[in-house]
């Protein structure tokens, strides 16, 4: 194989990974993100259980006070009894006294309705109040997972660049515009092995002169293919040795 193509492969090898370092290090923030996406989520559920706390509260404080509104329309309207002298207005005052108590009874229902719910979201604020504790201890060990992870690719990347940057000086410069070129247009791929006579990136039909060519192994001419301009090489299938057996699977028993 020409030594040229052989460290071209060597760098796209080299450079391959890197870009994959890369793109896990770009994933990096959007984890830390989502985790704290999930603490952010957690304490707007604590958030949420405390403000209906307060809003029952506030329900409750009316519904207190429409209860001693409705007693005290009751105490004035029993008072006024005595007053009266006539039955169609001692009448009247009953009506308006039972009206009252039936109302003051219905504030009373609600407010103790107001008083079970007040006791159901105590127990839902502690209940988010405990669980946000083991999201946030649980968050906080996913960020301490998450930056460990990242300083363990980026040490790689660093290695991996520098490996890169050695194996671009052993080339020439026109040779390396040249790969760079054709890796940009496909996603870093710029060099292709023939397979059964055909480019294995595009799978089209390599000429077969072309193919004989590049299995020759004092060639130092480059070829590109066709189609998508891949540097193309050849490298011979590794055929098992004549002669060599597989040993026999033994059977269960024997």
């Amino acid at each position: 194989m020409n030594a040229l193509i052989q460290k071209l492969i060597e760098l796209q090898t080299v450079d391959l990974r890197a870009a994959d370092l890369r793109k896990q290090i770009d994933a990096f923030p959007q984890q830390i993100a989502q985790i704290d996406h999930t603490v952010h989520a957690g304490r707007e559920a604590v958030a949420r259980a405390k403000q209906h706390v307060l809003d029952l509260q506030k329900d409750r404080k009316k519904l207190e006070l429409d209860v001693e509104d409705w007693r005290g329309k009751i105490k004035k309207y029993k008072d006024q009894l005595f007053q009266v002298k006539s039955n169609e207005a001692y009448k009247a005052l009953q009506e308006e006294i039972r009206g009252a108590e039936a109302e003051m009874g219905r504030a009373e229902d609600r407010l103790l309705e107001e008083m079970v719910g007040a006791e159901d979201a105590d127990r839902e604020v502690k209940e988010a109040e405990r669980l946000l504790v083991e999201v946030e201890a649980a968050a906080k060990k996913d960020r301490e997972r998450v930056t460990a992870e990242k300083a363990v690719v980026e040490k790689e990347l660093a290695e991996v660049e520098a490996i890169s940057k050695a194996r671009l000086a052993e080339l020439p410069g026109d040779l390396v515009d040249h790969y760079k070129r054709i890796a940009r247009r496909h996603d870093g791929i710029a060099l292709a092995p023939v397979r059964d006579e055909a480019c294995s990136m595009c799978s089209v039909r390599i000429r077969p002169h072309v193919v004989q060519l590049l299995r020759q192994p004092d060639n130092e001419e480059i070829y590109h293919c066709e189609t998508c301009t891949r540097i193309l090489y050849f490298v011979e299938e590794q055929k098992p040795a004549e002669g060599t057996k597989e040993a026999p699977v033994a059977e269960a028993g024997s």
